[in-house]
């Protein structure tokens, strides 16, 4: 069979399983790729890798050509895709090519869309932009390369469940490509990413970096009267309202790398702590924001906020009484004061170990963890005094920059692909990828991020010794794609079964070809 009829077949199979990020279907897809693999013979070594405390039972599906040299490349993917709800009545049909196509022909009114429908050129379904239709471009080239008995380049085949959610994959991957580095003496050349990349000016663009997140949370006890005696109070809205004010959608704040811009903060959740209408001023409210980076490190984020925090006190309580007065604290400053309670140690460890349970149930997320976690402290220690407490919830990504690494091999590879296709480099991928987890600076303090975020241990976590000391050169280069995560995704079918394969061999070729 012809390779690009091969990635279409593997495509259309890998549509066809619903693997719903987040969910125990993802496991489906996993079993199908460990079967794939399997079926390649004895050049692969395949194994699955069990995702620590996982309730969806999920793996990291790997398979393993070692080369004559310690040169290797890694193919990275996932093989989960998000849920079909954008579908509406046509729910049934997404993941079955064919039957959608026949249906959003006759729905679709947007001319641009409708005409990449009817022009045979592109392949639709859930999941098939986004991304399996990078991971069956890969499988392809990688099945080539075992029935060809491998080569001088090692070939790692990596696909990842949850990379639509927290990236618990990669972050269970990062270990497990330590080891395997370890054990060998390997040599990670590169790793290709293939997302799906728009095109632009008939280009593909692919990214040599990937844009960090951080997921600040602010709580504020305030202290709670009668509305009629207001200036007697704090009221705690009045405060995260006016830290929202000071930074919901502020350009400035935005991290900047040449010409490119990170989208700007975006509180994304915003509740008072109140289980019940009464007519009082709230003691509680709490909200969690979205950061985007690229230089800024978690102490950058933290030293933003506590400034706009108390800004944010000292212009509220020109409203109240003489004599009312509001800290601005970190969460490490609070657990510190509360480790000085009798039987804290004891009560945080519940505490942590009833918010590992509530996550694996589902009942909860990160963010509202969090939230609740500040919350119990407050009330064991009986710290009433009106205070404003800043903190993370998960997840974590660290901003990952190629070139950081000045790898002339590197710079070498990005001008060979040129030579396949048309395609230009951006810095940075503004969408969150798990190549955040590839290459870090090796100068960043993860002690900060780790002491004020109250979940980090059991219930979440990553190996940032190992991702430092590996330091893997990315690019983020797949098919070209349009409209993930809606009903009318799509891939480039020419993009796909023909432009990204012929890629991926120019990249085995070029690294055999600078290999040690």
């Amino acid at each position: 069979m012809e390779r690009n009829q091969r990635v279409l077949e593997l495509l259309r199979e890998m549509i066809a399983i619903d693997s719903e990020t987040n969910t125990e279907k993802e496991v489906d897809m996993e079993k199908y790729l460990q079967k794939k693999l399997l079926a390649m013979g004895d050049s692969v070594q395949v194994s699955l890798i069990r995702v620590t405390n996982d309730p969806a039972g999920r793996s990291v599906v790997c398979g393993f050509i070692p080369g004559k040299k310690k040169d290797t490349v890694i193919f990275l993917n996932h093989h989960d895709a998000v849920n079909t709800e954008a579908y509406g009545i046509l729910r049934d049909d997404a993941f079955s090519p064919d039957r959608l196509l026949a249906e959003l022909i006759k729905f679709e009114k947007d001319e641009v869309v409708l005409s990449d429908l009817t022009s045979g050129e592109w392949l639709v379904g859930r999941g098939a932009c986004d991304m399996k239709g990078g991971a069956a471009a890969q499988l392809a080239v990688f099945e080539e390369y075992a029935a060809q008995g491998g080569g001088d380049v090692g070939l790692l085949f990596v696909s990842l469940p949850d990379e639509e959610s927290y990236s618990s994959g990669m972050r269970t991957a990062v270990p497990m490509l330590k080891e395997l580095r370890d054990t060998y003496g390997l040599s990670y050349r590169v790793l290709i990413n293939s997302e799906p990349n728009e095109k632009k000016n008939g280009k593909i663009v692919a990214f040599t970096g990937s844009v960090g997140k951080l997921l600040p949370v602010v709580l504020v006890q305030g202290k709670s009267v009668h509305v009629g005696n207001y200036r007697q109070g704090i009221n705690p809205l009045g405060i995260v309202s006016r830290i929202i004010a000071a930074t919901e959608g502020d350009a400035s704040l935005a991290d900047r790398c040449g010409e490119e811009m990170t989208p700007p903060p975006a509180w994304i959740y915003l509740r008072d702590r109140k289980q019940h209408y009464d007519v009082s001023l709230p003691q509680r409210v709490a909200a969690c924001a979205n950061f985007m980076t690229y230089t800024k490190t978690p102490e950058d984020v933290m030293y933003i906020l506590r400034n706009v925090a108390q800004e944010a006190v000292a212009e509220a309580l020109q409203h109240v009484d003489d004599g009312l007065s509001m800290e601005v604290i970190s969460s490490a400053e609070l657990l510190n004061r509360a480790a000085a309670y009798p039987g804290f140690d004891v009560f945080y460890e519940n505490v942590k170990n009833n918010s590992f349970i509530r996550l694996q149930e589902g009942e909860t997320t990160y963010a509202q963890e969090t939230i609740r976690m500040i919350e119990a402290i407050l009330d064991f220690t009986g710290m009433t005094d009106p205070l404003t407490i800043i903190s993370f919830a998960p997840p974590y990504y660290p901003a990952a920059d190629s070139h950081m690494l000045h790898d002339e091999k590197f710079s070498g590879l990005c001008q060979a692909i040129k030579e396949v296709t048309d395609i230009r480099y951006d810095h940075y991928f503004n969408g969150v990828s798990d190549c955040s987890y590839c290459c870090v600076d090796p100068n960043l303090d993860e002690s900060l991020l780790e002491h004020n975020l109250p979940l980090w241990g059991k219930s979440y976590g990553f190996d940032f010794n190992a991702m430092a000391e590996m330091q893997i050169p990315f690019l983020l280069l797949g098919p070209w794609g349009r409209d993930l995560h809606e009903r009318t995704e799509r891939v480039n079918i020419e993009s796909v079964s023909v432009k990204l394969p012929a890629v991926l061999e120019r990249v085995l070729m070029y690294v055999k070809n600078t290999a040690e």
